[in-house]
């Protein structure tokens, strides 16, 4: 038979290969007891429960630390906190607050605060008793009248002073006499006249003491200077910064210094802050400027006039303001470790 010879058309496939049947599945007849449906179900409620309290401790957990986590801003002093609302009334225009937290007539014009500074190194504490102050005030009380116009002082007993004059007078004219001092200005003779002219000089120097202007017209610092017997040097320290500056501490007190009448210890605190400001008056694209307060506080039995600011100044850029002195060894004066405790409350009008 040839090989190359055509299949017949109508020849039959091939049958396809049979592949085994797959098993029909079997159903399960297991039924769990109601047992077993109890307890799944309480051990998913546990669970749930379970959940629900790790959730509920880590929110607490979370809520506790959270003021402990997130940042918070910088806790301030009593010398700061008060420096920040008065920067804050000068923002705002508020006279009457800032008018309570300082002493200052003519407050700076700003537009807004930015880093605010408590330089502690410029601290100064000064402790001791008033009572040598009380007693000297008592003296000056009597013997004098103050003038507040001319803001000095003037003899309750001025013919006391002017009698003293006389007698000075009259003593240099007889010391003039019994010396010989008219004739060796007659004289002519070279070396009297320079004798009589060293006399004649004397009685000038003698009528000046009689004269001083401490015992005529003095001012309280002279007072306080020429004080016999000497004040204590923390007393007269305090004494000498209230007659720098007589109307700061009047506006402090609201009364005058002399007028106090005490006999206890007393503690003078001075405190400096630096802060950035913009000036109201500057434009928008100007750098901001230093601004130094001053405050102080002062504190005497029942007076406490708290934290006020007495000055504020500008400090030019590049200007390194210096270092103020350091107190003499024997001095209270001086920066303090610990703020003193206070002496009592701010009494009614202070």
């Amino acid at each position: 038979m040839d090989k190359n010879a055509r299949r017949p058309a109508d020849a039959a496939p091939k049958p396809a290969r049979r592949t085994p049947a797959q098993p029909a599945p079997v159903e399960s007849v297991f039924v769990p007891s109601e047992e077993a449906i109890e307890r799944r179900w309480r051990r998913r409620r546990w669970i749930g429960l379970s959940l629900l309290a790790v959730v509920a401790v880590a929110a607490v957990g979370v809520m506790v630390a959270w003021p402990r986590l997130k940042p918070r801003p910088r806790n301030l002093d009593a010398v700061e906190r008060v420096a920040s609302d008065y920067l804050g009334a000068l923002v705002r225009q508020d006279g009457e607050t800032a008018g309570r937290l300082s002493t200052v007539d003519e407050p700076p014009a700003i537009r807004s605060v930015g880093n605010l500074t408590h330089d502690r190194k410029r601290d100064q504490l000064l402790r001791g008793s008033f009572a040598p102050l009380g007693t000297f005030h008592a003296r000056i009380n009597a013997e004098y009248t103050f003038d507040p116009t001319a803001g000095r002082f003037t003899p309750k007993n001025p013919l006391g002073l002017a009698g003293e004059t006389l007698d000075a007078l009259h003593a240099a004219k007889e010391d003039a006499e019994k010396s010989g001092l008219y004739k060796k200005m007659q004289s002519g003779n070279p070396d009297d006249l320079f004798d009589a002219a060293e006399q004649y000089g004397k009685v000038f120097e003698n009528l000046s003491k009689t004269l001083s202007p401490q015992r005529v017209l003095p001012t309280y610092k002279m007072l306080v200077e020429s004080a016999k017997p000497p004040l204590p040097e923390d007393a007269k320290r305090l004494a000498l910064d209230v007659a720098a500056s007589p109307q700061q501490w009047e506006a402090l007190l609201k009364r005058s210094f002399l007028t106090l009448k005490a006999d206890g210890p007393f503690v003078y605190e001075q405190a400096e802050v630096t802060a950035m400001v913009a000036d109201r008056l500057a434009s928008l694209g100007d750098p901001p400027s230093r601004l130094r307060l001053k405050l102080v506080r002062f504190r005497l039995e029942g007076i406490d006039t708290g934290w006020k600011v007495v000055s504020a100044r500008r400090i030019q850029p590049g200007v390194e303001e210096a270092q103020p002195p350091a107190p003499p060894a024997s001095s209270s004066y001086g920066t303090p470790s610990q703020p003193p405790r206070s002496l009592g409350n701010v009494p009614e009008g202070l």
